[in-house]
């Protein structure tokens, strides 16, 4: 085997990064032995390999919107950028994005742009979105400007590809010195230099000046330029994302988005471009152009090629989620079974989970416990504990057989099925404000969960139900009756044979189909109604079919407060509420009784994003590998249809269990 291409398949090479393959399809000329990154050794040597064999050289570099957290850290690139002309940071000769940047303006991209830029801006997402320190705004002063001077890592290859060198920095801090005497000067040291692991170009004794401050802190560089007025760079992306923050940006070097109109670049070496960048591009061109056209993106859930528009979708959850949590929980009363998932949804960096069974946390820590433990713990005075239940969009099969959840939900305010106080989902929707691609999303989302047919359990068979030859047809939908949901968000009705004597009650003449709860019909928990009650008060008992092909043959669906009622909601379908479900009180349902706190009129697709997208958390068995603790529900429900188009072989409950005590104490 040739020595270039033994390099790039070793454990450290271009060949081990996670669907590589992916990231290279539609390359006109995927030959290994002429690929290289960057500016290294791996390059050079592609390069002279490619020139020998008559080949392209093929460029490979990390994307401006890398990953979750750190190469360094394990963290895999859901994004690269493959160049066959030369590379963005090298401006001695032309690379693919110059060309793609010369190009005509596209409106449409350009519209894409904005709407990335604003997603950019609003989460701060930035390169690197591992976890940032919080940043103290009063250090920066309202009655003189803040000028920020950013360092980079001493022999970064951009800087030299760029024109500038060592003596470059030195200049640049003493021009910001001298433009803005009365100023703040604040310089941004990077992270690898704070950890040791880097040179950079100032000393102390470049440093020691009254109006000069060094930022020590990893802050979140969206986060940090919102707080200056002028950005110096030599060639670093942050002068970039200067721009995107509306920033004056200063270059010193000829970087990628110099020279086009944006930046002032009096200092920048602009010769070294022979004149190739000549005309003024708009920010959302050179974002486009960037971002959307030159990078290449790999969701990794699915293992595909994906857009911009993706990632950012499938980094938000995670970005917000490191921004609210603590560095260290306790998991309190977790079964065994529950410690092998629970753990999956906390697999940030720098958060600790330490598991509790049953001796009493301390009322001190962060506790996370499951529903009536965590209620348990409330009564008992205990402040910091959220409460956590299953999602909305769980699985292919029962919890209460053993089932894996894809999706769990986490309130620190109280839980959704409990009436009796507010919750986070409640807080939520009474100021829910949604903008135009918030309400797309819910309605894409809506119609996929109907096209699918995709249910919280997604369990029964799918046989087609023949609706009754009725005018007026109900489906009364069971509950489990010692569940919380019902002794919480239940008033006076709360057992499955007073709900359907009440519905038989007001509907005399309607023909009236009772759908038991699956684990109460499996014989799992309590809430089974006698046999013969059930044929008194309903005229068809459906037992095997699933809920959704219930949804199919019905006008009305009457419950107390189970998540069939919002499953028919999605669907259209009337809804009346014998309780205080969390999707009552809002407008859309038909309610025997009102919640004062839940004042505010929100539309369906309001109710299908909070529900959905921001309250409810997802995450997939194989999290650890893919670095990417919470997904999307588009995701779990491209799982879910994945799942029940090969389903797998029946598991019996026992199989199941020693299986995962096996994983348990393999860890």
């Amino acid at each position: 085997m040739n020595s270039n291409l033994k390099e790039l398949v070793s454990p450290t090479g271009i060949l081990s990064i996670p669907y590589i393959m992916h990231f290279l399809i539609n390359e006109k000329c995927i030959n290994f032995q002429s690929i290289g990154w960057g500016r290294k050794k791996s390059f050079f040597k592609a390069q002279a390999y490619a020139q020998e064999h008559g080949l392209d050289a093929i460029c490979l570099e990390d994307g401006f919107i890398r990953s979750l957290g750190l190469g360094k850290d394990g963290y895999p690139p859901l994004s690269l950028v493959v160049d066959d002309v030369g590379i963005y940071f090298d401006a001695t000769q032309q690379s693919k994005l110059e060309n793609l940047i010369s190009c005509n303006e596209d409106d449409e991209f350009n519209t894409r742009a904005k709407s990335a830029i604003n997603n950019i801006i609003k989460h701060g997402i930035t390169k690197y979105n591992q976890k940032f320190e919080a940043i103290d705004l009063s250090q920066f002063s309202n009655h003189v400007k803040n000028i920020l001077v950013i360092d980079q890592t001493y022999g970064d290859q951009s800087i030299k590809y760029a024109g500038a060198n060592e003596n470059t920095f030195q200049s640049m801090l003493k021009r910001a010195c001298v433009d803005h005497p009365e100023a703040q000067i604040w310089v941004k040291t990077h992270p690898d230099v704070l950890a040791g692991k880097a040179k950079s170009h100032y000393s102390k004794q470049d440093l020691n000046h009254p109006r000069i401050k060094v930022l020590t802190n990893n802050f979140n560089p969206i986060e940090l330029l919102q707080q200056v007025d002028e950005v110096y760079v030599v060639s670093s992306q942050m002068g970039f994302e200067a721009l995107l923050c509306e920033k004056k940006v200063h270059c010193f070097g000829v970087s990628w988005y110099a020279g086009w109109g944006l930046t002032d670049d009096i200092y920048a070496p602009l010769s070294l471009l022979n004149q190739r960048r000549n005309t003024h591009k708009s920010l959302e061109h050179l974002f486009a152009c960037a971002y959307l056209k030159y990078a290449r993106y790999v969701n990794p859930v699915t293992g595909s090629k994906c857009e911009l528009e993706d990632i950012i979708q499938l980094l938000i959850p995670n970005i917000e989620n490191q921004k609210i949590l603590s560095s260290s929980y306790v998991a309190y009363g977790f079964s065994v079974w529950k410690k092998i998932f629970i753990s999956s949804f906390f697999n940030f960096p720098k958060v600790q989970l330490k598991f509790n069974r049953y001796l009493k946390p301390k009322k001190s820590e962060n506790i996370v416990a499951w529903g009536k433990k965590a209620k348990a713990l409330k009564d008992l005075n205990y402040k910091n504990v959220t409460t956590v239940e299953d999602g909305f969009i769980r699985s292919v099969g029962l919890g209460a057989e053993l089932v894996r959840p894809c999706s769990l939900v986490f309130d620190d305010v109280g839980i959704y099925y409990d009436a009796t106080q507010p919750s986070k989902i409640e807080n939520l929707l009474q100021h829910a404000e949604l903008d135009d691609e918030q309400i797309e999303r819910a309605y894409a989302l809506r119609k996929s969960l109907i096209e699918l047919n995709i249910s919280k359990y997604n369990v029964g068979d799918f046989k087609r139900i023949n609706r009754p030859i009725h005018s007026h047809v109900l489906l009364v939908v069971g509950q489990v009756e010692d569940d919380l949901s019902i002794s919480l968000g239940g008033v006076s009705i709360k057992t499955n044979l007073d709900l359907l004597k009440k519905v038989r009650e007001n509907n005399p003449d309607s023909y009236i189909i009772y759908k038991p709860h699956p684990d109460v019909q499996s014989g799992l928990r309590i809430g089974k109604i006698d046999s013969k009650l059930m044929d008194q008060y309903a005229n068809q008992i459906e037992l095997d079919s699933s809920i959704l092909q219930c949804f199919e043959v019905c006008d009305e669906v009457h419950t107390i407060t189970s998540l069939s009622g919002f499953e028919a909601l999605i669907r259209g379908i009337p809804v009346y509420c014998y309780g205080l479900p969390f999707y009552a009180g809002w407008g859309l349902t038909n309610d025997h009784y009102l919640c004062e706190r839940r004042s505010k009129k929100v539309s369906l697709e309001t109710l299908i994003y909070i529900t959905l997208v921001q309250y409810a958390s997802y995450n997939l068995l194989d999290s650890e590998r893919l670095k990417i603790p919470l997904v999307r529900p588009e995701d779990v429900i491209g799982f879910i249809k994945k799942q029940r188009d090969k389903p797998p072989k029946k598991q019996s409950f026992y199989s199941i269990a020693i299986t995962n005590l096996y994983r348990v104490f393999k860890k």
